[in-house]
């Protein structure tokens, strides 16, 4: 089949004929004028839906009953409207109606009015043309022409463009069909710049030649397999000129740079369907009348930069956003953010249809198992399993996992407007659409969107407290921002506002949203998803109760935890019919890294070293001394903090900051790099904060770097009564001002301890500096601060300070984690089964037969449960201390006998029995929300009297009890290292059968424990420094093997020495060395050392080289060789 086959017999048939169809009218393209109209559609509309006014302007004098000359005259306006707007999208959803000589003409109907609902919106005239000729006549000459193979109009103004391609004729739309629109494209910029030459200052001449190109909502190529779309082709157009007006490119060299950005468009049918299955998806998505209405009303927008300002409105003074400037650049979708987009919609209208349906999803998951020959007992189990998890039982829930730093604010944006505007039997589906954040910059990004996208500020409020929420509920304004730092304030609103929630559908879209109350590092972060989901499910859905209308809950994130996944996911049927659990739709890491649209950060991890040494204090070791001899046990403690407190290392650190800023990252992107630094805790991020700005003050005093001067050392962190207040440390600038001056500084460095780390978005961040320990999630939403692209970065860096640089390996084990797809095979019913099988132990307790039922009787009266309590806590220290004596005592008679201990009796049963809490806890706090558990189980008096008994067993172990403290120093020396280079491999679907155990790890030998294996500890440590210190050497012999071979070149040398050249002429002859060096060596680690430093060790060269007490002028002949010039 050729291509003119395809499309006559098989893609027109679909777009024009078919009743299954687009529903398009197919037109002649000789009825397309010239500059891009079907003049027929035009007139036939205007005519029918503006006829009074139509009329009224042929009765002027200039046009007297002149059709055709009234056509070309609105046509003529519209056009240069189109060509002064970002492209046609803008332009009519702008311009749904224009005003023309006084009369007010309408160019577009709207689907889903609240009076005429889609009547009016089917008066619309969709047409397609066969290959349309275009042609482009300058001076009298036609200087370029194309012929499409479809074009797309709506009511006679252009849409945009195919290209379609036949794979019986071996072309592709990957390769030939995208070559075609590209060359198309470029061609008419080359051609444009040989003609315009300069002279078109005010583009008129751009605008009207590149047209159909610039213009169009997307061009697109398909061969019926696959479907590629481009968007916005003219942020190229700076770029290709510029190269052909220089001779530096050509069309086949640019052409790839496209290709970039001319990107697949997924569809729901997979690979394995029929192509005409998957065509049709994709033209649907793309073609379809209430698609092209989207492309119009939310998926283009202008994206302006705001400044805040305080104006006075009746006599008080209120907060306005206004333009910094009106030079706004075209925000569209990529394919994957409006896949995600309208894979929402088509749930959330799946959830509508048959919302009166409660086995909807049960029924359909019972037809996929039948349609697989599943036995009917397992059928059965499947079922029962499926009825009993919580999962969108009292409210709809969808997971999308899409990588940090996608677009997901953009997604959200897209997603609230078309829930706004979502109609379902006649009726408005959402009453409230709300936007959760708890964070200050989503909240202004997320405003920021509203303004660009047109949101009339009478619909978008935002609520800050319990009261302004609580109001927002109850006026007008549809589209709330819910900005509550402390989730459990909302929880409060939401229970206070719960009255309302019986009779409103509220929609809430939640970005990913952590926060740790502590800053334990090691603490997990929670979600704010799934606090929100808690509210809905809690006491049965207290708030929904009674009510037919479901919620709907949509969030966004990197990365879900399995947890996360059974509560929210989809239900997924394994290969061998097991439960998994996965997202409803994802975008990974690997997906967004592969296609180019954020870096990799695990390519350059670069560990930095800091050598330690560990001693006992004089003090401490006497008393082990003596503890040891009198055979009394005792504890030494050591705490990490230590290391991380320590000033000297700290200072060392400050010191390699600095200068990595100044040699290194404020030269990227070219020249506008900058760098956030993670710390552990608040004193240590202000005394980072003093040290850096101080040695950045006398770095940048003067000389080469005295440019940087003023390139601001922020620091971001919560107030806290311990400490000073972070707008003291920042000049008094409140913080989201710190941040807008970071954000609009040509560099800078930022320091954080715990905010910012999630949701920050700054593309010119270059290097993560990380003096903490970041763990799993943590870790990735931490090193996708510095993954977004932008131009002129093409990679970024992280800086391992850890202790033990152990975050290289943290943050591998968790980009293998969540790179891919996260699917996981939590079962929740054998949790369920755990935790029964607990229970029943503890209530099998002595101390809770004795004491449970009168501690609970007493609950009710204070001074009566103040006197049970003393008394019972009594005699818990009691049975723990009889516990721990009759453990002791067994202990004793086994060794006597010389046997080996029994495993199960490892612990005291006091010990066991809190552990055994602890388990029970763990797995309450799992199955929270994921599966109906009996009341019992969370009984608050249950739960309440074993908590009591956990701090009766942790206050008789005062963990503050030991002899002392491991001193920990600074042993003088940071080292620079070079990350393993791995091939992170994309977890698979998790296998094996149901109930298999985790093989066991592989025990290490056993210890010396307590105090009498804490000089074997302290110097098992100090060894492990001493290796670390040998590696430190190898690498810096390494640096030092370059160093001298730059020193043994006489001309770079002699430049150094010189002050006839400048800086960049130095670094291109370094940049010849490094090469003739790298040549010498096949070891790619040296290779990776030097390309990832290169430019800090220029500057450290220099500043230990090419200083001399007078300077000796050098020049150079016109061989390039060096001279000493004559003394005068």
């Amino acid at each position: 089949m050729t291509e003119l086959e395809l499309q006559g017999e098989y893609v027109m048939d679909f777009f024009c004929r078919r009743a299954d169809g687009l529903g398009f009218r197919e037109v002649k393209n000789n009825a397309v004028s010239p500059d891009l109209f079907i003049p027929s559609d035009l007139l036939e509309f205007l005519k029918e839906n503006s006829r009074k006014q139509w009329q009224n302007l042929l009765r002027k004098s200039d046009y007297n009953g002149d059709e055709q000359k009234l056509l070309r005259a609105v046509m003529n306006t519209i056009r240069e409207k189109i060509e002064a707007s970002a492209n046609v999208a803008i332009f009519l959803n702008k311009n749904r109606t224009i005003t023309f000589e006084g009369e007010t003409l309408q160019l577009i109907y709207v689907s889903g009015t609240e009076l005429r609902g889609d009547e009016d919106f089917k008066k619309n005239i969709f047409s397609a043309v066969e290959e349309m000729s275009y042609s482009f006549h300058h001076d009298g000459k036609k200087v370029f022409a194309f012929r499409p193979d479809l074009s797309f109009f709506i009511n006679g103004i252009f849409l945009g463009y195919a290209e379609l391609k036949s794979n019986f004729t071996n072309q592709t739309a990957r390769t030939n069909g995208r070559n075609k629109v590209t060359t198309d494209y470029l061609e008419a910029v080359w051609e444009y710049t040989r003609i315009a030459n300069g002279n078109d200052v005010s583009q008129t001449l751009r605008r009207r030649m590149l047209r159909p190109f610039e213009k169009s909502i997307h061009l697109v190529t398909t061969d019926i397999n696959d479907t590629f779309v481009l968007r916005n082709p003219g942020q190229f157009f700076d770029d290709a000129k510029k190269g052909f007006q220089e001779g530096t490119i050509s069309i086949s060299s640019f052409r790839p740079i496209v290709d970039e950005v001319f990107k697949p468009l997924p569809t729901v049918a997979g690979e394995d369907a029929d192509p005409r299955v998957r065509f049709e998806e994709a033209m649907r998505s793309l073609y379809s009348k209430k698609m092209i209405e989207k492309e119009i009303l939310y998926y283009n927008f202008m994206s302006y930069t705001y400044k805040t300002v305080t104006v006075k409105e009746n006599g008080k003074k209120v907060q306005k956003k206004e333009y910094k400037d009106k030079t706004g650049r075209l925000i569209c979708p990529r394919p994957k953010q409006k896949f995600g987009c309208d894979r929402i919609i088509d749930r959330v209208q799946e959830f509508l249809d048959h919302e009166h349906e409660p086995n909807y999803f049960i029924e359909k998951l019972r037809a996929e198992l039948i349609a697989l020959d599943a036995p009917q007992e397992l059928i059965d189990r499947v079922i029962a399993e499926r009825e009993s998890y919580c999962n969108n039982k009292y409210v709809y829930s969808l997971l999308l996992q899409y990588a940090a730093g996608f677009g997901k604010s953009n997604i959200i944006g897209w997603t609230a407007l078309q829930l706004k505007d979502l109609r379902h039997n006649g009726e408005w589906v959402y009453d409230k659409i709300l936007l959760v954040v708890d964070r200050l910059q989503l909240r202004d990004q997320l405003d920021s969107m509203m303004l660009n996208m047109n949101i009339d500020k009478s619909m978008f409020v935002e609520a800050t407290d319990q009261d302004t929420f609580v109001a927002a509920l109850s006026d007008k304004r549809r589209i709330i921002v819910v900005n509550i730092q402390k989730f459990w304030e909302l929880k409060k609103a939401i229970k206070k506002a719960g009255k309302n929630f019986t009779d409103k559908r509220v929609a809430f879209l939640i970005d990913e949203v952590h926060r740790s109350n502590t800053d334990d590092v090691h603490q997990e972060m929670f979600s704010a998803f799934d606090e929100l989901q808690d509210i809905f499910d809690e006491d049965g859905g207290f708030i929904t109760r009674g009510s037919k209308k479901k919620n709907l809950i949509v969030g966004f994130t990197a990365t879900p935890s399995p947890r996360v996944l059974a509560r929210f996911g989809e239900f997924h049927r394994g290969s061998n019919f097991s439960q998994l659990w996965k997202p409803f739709d994802t975008y990974t890491m690997k997906e967004a890294i592969a296609d180019g649209y954020i870096l990799d950060p695990t390519k350059h991890i670069i560990p930095v070293p800091a050598k330690m040494y560990f001693e006992l204090p004089d003090g401490v070791r006497q008393l082990v001394d003596e503890a040891l001899r009198s055979g009394v046990d005792g504890k030494i403690a050591f705490a990490k903090k230590q290391i991380y407190e320590n000033p000297e290392r700290r200072e060392a650190i400050a010191k390699f900051i600095v200068n990595r800023l100044l040699s290194q990252i404020y030269g990227k992107i070219r020249g506008q790099g900058k760098a956030m630094l993670a710390v552990t805790s608040i004193p240590i991020a202000i005394e980072y904060c003093k040290l850096i700005r101080r040695l950045m003050a006398e770095k940048t005093a003067s000389g080469t770097f005295a440019k940087y001067a003023d390139a601001p050392v922020a620091i971001v962190y919560s107030d806290s009564q311990k400490y000073e207040k972070c707008a003291s440390m920042n000049d008094g600038v409140a913080e989201d001002k710190v941040i807008d001056n970071f954000k609009t500084a040509k560099n800078g460095l930022i320091i954080v301890v715990d905010k910012l780390q999630t949701g920050f978005d700054e593309p010119k961040l270059h290097t993560l500096f990380l003096d903490k320990e970041i763990l799993y999630i943590n870790a990735i939403q931490t090193i996708s601060r510095v993954n977004r692209t932008t131009k002129y970065k093409e990679e970024c860096h992280i800086i391992d300070f850890s202790y033990g640089n152990v975050n290289e390996q943290n943050i591998r084990d968790a980009f293998a984690e969540f790179c891919g797809m996260v699917i996981t095979d939590f079962n929740p019913i054998r949790e369920k089964a755990v935790v029964d099988e607990i229970y029943r132990s503890l209530i099998a307790q002595p101390i809770f037969g004795k004491w449970f039922e009168r501690y609970r009787s007493t609950k009710g009266n204070k001074e009566a449960n103040a006197a049970l309590c003393l008394e019972m806590d009594a005699d818990i220290r009691v049975w723990i201390k009889n516990m721990i004596d009759a453990h002791a005592a067994y202990i004793q008679e086994v060794t006597t006998r010389g046997e080996e201990i029994d495993p199960t009796m490892a612990d005291d049963s006091a010990k066991a029995l809190k552990k055994a809490v602890g388990r029970y806890n763990s797995r309450m706090v799992l199955l929270q929300g994921v599966v109906e558990l009996d009341a019992k189980f969370s009984d608050a008096d249950f739960i309440d009297f074993w908590q009591r008994y956990c701090y009766i067993y942790n206050s008789m172990f005062d963990k503050n009890d030991a002899l002392g403290s491991i001193r920990t120093s600074f042993d003088g020396n940071l080292g620079l290292l070079v990350g393993e280079e791995i091939e992170v491999e994309e977890p698979g679907e998790p296998g094996g059968e149901p109930g298999e155990p985790t093989p066991p790890r592989p025990t290490k030998p056993s210890k010396k424990t307590g105090l009498a294996g804490i000089f074997d500890t302290l110097a098992r440590m100090n060894a492990d420094e001493q290796e670390r210190e040998q590696v430190m050497q190898f690498w810096l012999a390494q640096t030092d093997a370059l160093y001298s071979f730059l020193k043994a070149d006489g001309k770079f040398m002699a430049m150094l020495r010189s002050e006839n050249f400048t800086r960049e002429q130095i670094e291109k002859e370094y940049n010849k060395l490094i090469r003739r060096f790298l040549r010498q060596t096949e070891d790619t680690k040296v290779k990776k050392l030097i390309d990832e430093n290169k430019e800090m060790f220029l500057e450290e060269f220099k500043e230990h080289n090419y200083k001399s007490q007078n300077s000796i002028p050098y020049e150079f002949d016109n061989n390039n060789n060096y001279c000493i010039a004559a003394e005068p």
